[in-house]
């Protein structure tokens, strides 16, 4: 249960700190990838910026629950 826990626990990390890093209210990784790689820029990269506001929000909240429950259990 333990193991189990601590791999949920570095993929919600992961998740996390790509979806914050994609994120670009100014350009930069996140505008490439969301606006230019995808043909009508604003759509794209609105739609882009609601599903990584959504995955950082989800993985952030498993991460701190996770953290929360993995000291208690063995």
């Amino acid at each position: 249960m333990r193991t189990l826990l601590i791999v949920v626990l570095i993929l919600a990390w992961i998740a996390f700190i790509w979806s914050v890093l994609l994120m670009s209210p100014k350009g930069g990784l996140g505008l490439w990838i969301g606006g230019m790689a995808w043909g009508n820029e604003y759509w794209s990269k609105k739609t882009l910026e609601n599903k990584l506001k959504k995955v950082a929000l989800v993985s952030g909240i498993i991460f701190l629950i996770v953290s929360l429950v993995l000291p208690y259990t063995k």
